[in-house]
């Protein structure tokens, strides 16, 4: 399967309403251990990108990504914000850079948007961040492209791990960031960023099903 940009649109929207759905239960997590408030910045992310998916009816992929993520970072301002908006943008410049489709261009846009959160918010596997889950699903999705899979497999196979990740998160402490002031709050409660992910990879799991 070769994503058109018709149905990145789709998938893209429809992880965004899901985020945007569950931010009080977002708020609740990043709650006891930052600000409690991704959800909020989580859904002024989904609005800016579900306002991308209605002004650029016909962009290409690598461009739609690009409007999204410059669209989040003016929207989303926060570090959460940024961070999601920096992997859209290198995600855009690596689908740019690559031809053909299916599981090996998601799994190189999927890295790319890994490295460009790491090297932005100087977070690393077992800080307790995002990273954690995207991390997950980047090395899920690398496996399934060695192993020639189906993009609907490979997509749920990334969500399946991002969750195993998120649900590791509950028994560890926060290393960077406010979290790590007073980490044993954090503990019992998995990451909220790694929860955000989680939900929208299953949702473009669940889409793509149906396709």
């Amino acid at each position: 399967m070769t994503f058109r940009a018709t149905e990145l649109a789709s998938i893209l929207g429809s992880a965004a309403d899901a985020v945007a759905a569950a931010s009080a239960e977002l708020n609740r997590l990043d709650g006891f251990a930052g600000d409690g408030d991704l959800g909020i910045t989580m859904s002024a992310a989904a609005r800016a990108l579900n306002e991308v998916l209605v002004s650029h009816p016909d962009a290409n992929v690598p461009d739609l990504l690009a409007a999204c993520g410059t669209a989040i970072a003016k929207q989303a301002p926060s570090t959460a914000g940024t961070l999601v908006a920096t992997g859209f943008l290198q995600a855009g410049r690596a689908v740019a850079e690559l031809s053909g489709g299916g599981v090996e261009v998601l799994a190189r846009a999927f890295n790319a948007a890994l490295a460009g959160i790491q090297k932005t918010g100087k977070a690393a596997v077992g800080d307790r961040t995002m990273v954690d889950a995207l991390h997950a699903a980047c090395t899920s999705l690398s496996e399934s492209a060695l192993a020639d899979a189906r993009v609907r497999s490979a997509v749920r196979a990334a969500a399946e791990a991002a969750a195993a990740a998120t649900n590791a998160t509950v028994d560890m402490e926060p290393r960077i960031g406010r979290a790590s002031w007073a980490p044993q709050r954090a503990l019992g409660h998995p990451d909220a960023g790694c929860a955000m992910l989680t939900i929208a990879l299953q949702t473009a799991a669940e889409v793509l099903e149906g396709v």
